[in-house]
């Protein structure tokens, strides 16, 4: 059963690839897909990434705090959501609880799935039991799981407790929204058709959306909301989402 490994991020894409290598040993009919690359760079494998979305029979997502609300993430766990109908598309929650979703992400409706040993011991049971062929006897599966849980965890562990003493230095606000932007506009450009025009660029009304909850967390102030938007989006409707949040201005 080919099985999409949708990540964003260092910590994310660590603890994929240590599923992707730890999934066969428990489920030998589980063939795991990690998406080679992350959306920084990444948007040029989108074909690629299609073509195994086509045959893909099971979906997980691997949440942290930080990539959450990334578009990347949100692209790949929605096209899953949209392509798997009888199948799942199910979380993994690296360093964060289900309370810590943010109630307005697309994320928050999927099954979610926590690293304690009974909540990975229940994803893979949903997982075998999805299987076409090659299904485990329940009493097998769990023998299977005991036995090679201890390397999982040990691995996971090395990873959410990894510090790297050369850490990226610090980035400058304009870098972030640079980066943002170019992110949620690399998306639309391949696989959306826009509905909010610019003055010099297109955006689609629900990435204009994540772009203006991105800049509000980064506590910027309306009228810099207003420039950095203003060449991705109709002025007149970052105003009105602005009005409804900080309220009418003065005239």
């Amino acid at each position: 059963m080919k099985s999409f490994l949708s990540w964003s991020g260092r910590k994310s894409h660590e603890v994929a690839m240590a599923f992707s290598d730890w999934l066969p040993c428990v489920i030998q009919a589980v063939d795991p897909w990690v998406s080679s690359e992350d959306i920084d760079r990444g948007s040029i494998w989108l074909n690629e990434i299609f073509e195994q979305l086509k045959d893909t029979n099971f979906g997980l997502v691997f949440v942290t705090k930080e990539n959450q609300n990334k578009p990347w993430l949100l692209f790949e766990s929605g096209a899953l959501s949209k392509g798997l109908t009888e199948n799942r598309v199910c979380t993994v929650l690296i360093d964060l609880q289900v309370r810590d979703i943010d109630s307005s992400s697309p994320i928050k409706h999927l099954n979610h799935t926590t690293l304690e040993k009974q909540d990975v011991l229940k994803l893979l049971k949903t997982i075998n039991k999805h299987l076409d062929q090659g299904k485990i006897q329940e009493d097998r599966l769990e023998k299977s799981f005991d036995a090679l849980w201890p390397s999982l965890e040990s691995k996971i562990s090395e990873i959410i407790d990894f510090d790297p003493e050369d850490k990226d230095p610090a980035r400058e606000d304009k870098d972030v929204l640079n980066d943002i932007l170019e992110n949620v506009l690399s998306i639309n450009r391949r696989v959306s058709r826009g509905v909010l025009r610019g003055s010099g660029r297109h955006i689609e009304k629900h990435h204009a959306e994540i772009l203006l909850k991105r800049l509000l967390k980064m506590d910027m102030d309306r009228g810099d909301i207003e420039e950095a938007m203003e060449d991705v989006v109709p002025s007149h409707w970052i105003r009105q989402k602005l009005d409804e949040i900080f309220g009418p201005e003065d005239e």
